[in-house]
Formats: structure tokens, sequence, C-alpha cells
């Protein structure tokens, strides 16, 4: 009936949030605990390093994968899988040059979904806000569109 499907997306919708919640949280969590204000190259390095790696082992399940790589012609790997939600997370610790970042990370997804049957739906792309924001100013609604169109990918782009 109508109103179970409705049920039943409803349900999906909600899982989905919650997963996307969990993991966004404790990301934020350690984000706070390791993010350096002062300090070299090398320190903010290691810092950003540390926040991924901790994030990642905070989030490991049965449907939550870490360091997935991509394809078995190259050594790229997308940061986090939620098979559960369909959705790759990718983080940029720092809020400097997200763009580059972001549209290498596309490239990973698409690969990845050529080489699985566990497609991926969405891609949530994670930075400081300063980050975000200029890379949400310089994104293009067409190419939105048509990744959601030809490769049924969404994004969304979510400050740390």
């Amino acid at each position: 009936s109508v109103v179970q499907i409705a049920q039943s997306v409803a349900g999906r919708l909600t899982h989905n949030v919650k997963c996307e919640i969990m993991i966004t949280e404790k990301l934020r969590k350690i984000h706070k605990t390791h993010r350096l204000v002062n300090g070299d190259v090398s320190s903010h390095t290691k810092s950003a390093q540390r926040i991924t790696k901790e994030w990642q082992e905070a989030i490991k399940s049965e449907m939550v994968y870490t360091e997935v790589s991509v394809s078995p012609e190259n050594n790229e790997k997308i940061d986090v899988i939620d098979l559960s939600t369909k959705t790759a997370y990718e983080l940029k610790v720092s809020g400097k040059n997200t763009h580059h970042e972001f549209y290498k990370d596309i490239a990973k997804v698409l690969t990845y979904n050529e080489y699985s049957d566990r497609k991926i739906l969405k891609l949530i792309f994670l930075s400081e806000p300063e980050g975000i924001k200029s890379l949400k100013n310089r994104l293009d609604s067409k190419f939105v569109s048509l990744m959601k169109r030809k490769h049924n990918i969404e994004f969304e782009l979510i400050s740390i």
C-alpha cells in the first residue's frame, strides 16, 4: 500500500540521517580535541592525520568501512563508506584548497562505482567552515545537476 511504502521510505531516511549525525558528530568531537591553532606545517599535517585516523577508528563497524580502495589499478582510497546508507565521507581537515580535494574525491567515487556492485549514492565532504563556505561559493549548480542526473550521486558539504 502507499502508506507502507511511505513508512518504509521515512524509516530509511531516518536511518540515513541518524547515521550521518553520528559520523559527523564523532568527527567534530575529535577535531575539537586535536586540531592545532598554532604550529608549523609538519605539526598541522600530523594533527590532521591523527584526527582522520581517530575518526575512522571511532566509526568503523560491520557496515562502515574506512580507507576503502577505489580500484585495483591505483592506490586511491575513500576515507569512509557507510554501506547501509550508500554514502561516502571524505574529510579535508584544513579548510584550505577544499575545491581541489573535493573534485578529486568525486573522481574517486565515480571510479569506485565503476568497480563496485554496491554503488555510492551520496558524497559527504567535510572540512572546516571557511573551506566549506569557499567550496559552496564555487560549486556550479549545473555540475551538481549533471552528477545527479548522469551518475545518481548527490553531494552534501558539512562544516566540522
